[in-house]
């Protein structure tokens, strides 16, 4: 069959860089295949169309239309044994780029959140969350550890003076180190402690 590849080559391409799809996509599988049961609600990769909104309720999935003109977050994610908690996160592969668009990320995670509070009823609570990558493409010794290290005590000096959000903020932080995507979490000082474990249990 010329002109098509076998599935074991497939397998071991790699992207040639480490983008904010590769950090969007690591996050939605840890928590919803590799360590957890986490549903997926919405997912909006960089120049996708996702336009649906599924919300687990009473057991049954139900779906909702997201029009274009919407503000909404990157990634939605509803704990499986836990209905009424939501994950809502903004992807980005610098700190940097969140903080220069802060009020706007923040915004529509806030404005995705009050729609899920209205289509669920009940009891409702947000994780909101930051996913940052850190290309350590083709990185290795003591250039590799100032990479992470800069980037997280980045995140560590600003993540408690940005406006506070309902439930605190957590920040995922994610990079290759050999040939394994790594998490490093910053949480703020007023994330619930038990969210906390949770999160560790899961991407540490």
């Amino acid at each position: 069959m010329k002109g098509y590849m076998k599935f074991n080559k497939i397998t071991q391409l790699k992207p040639k860089k480490f983008t904010e799809e590769c950090v969007l996509i690591s996050v939605y599988f840890t928590l919803n295949r590799i360590k957890d049961n986490w549903f997926l609600n919405y997912i909006s990769a960089p120049g996708g169309a996702w336009q649906e909104l599924k919300i687990l309720k009473n057991k049954i999935e139900q779906r909702f239309y997201i029009g274009k003109n919407e503000k909404r977050a990157d990634l939605v994610m509803q704990k499986g044994n836990k209905t009424s908690l939501f994950y809502v996160a903004e992807a980005k592969e610098f700190f940097r780029q969140i903080l220069n668009e802060r009020e706007k990320i923040d915004n529509s995670i806030k404005s995705i959140f009050n729609r899920i509070k209205k289509l669920k009823g009940g009891s409702v609570k947000p994780i909101y969350s930051y996913i940052i990558g850190i290309d350590t493409t083709n990185l290795k010794g003591d250039v590799f550890n100032e990479i992470i290290n800069n980037e997280i005590s980045l995140v560590k000096k600003v993540i408690d003076r940005l406006p506070p959000v309902e439930g605190g903020r957590v920040c995922v932080l994610t990079y290759w180190q050999g040939n394994q995507t790594k998490f490093d979490l910053v949480f703020s000082k007023d994330f619930p402690e038990d969210l906390v474990e949770m999160f560790k249990k899961i991407f540490l």
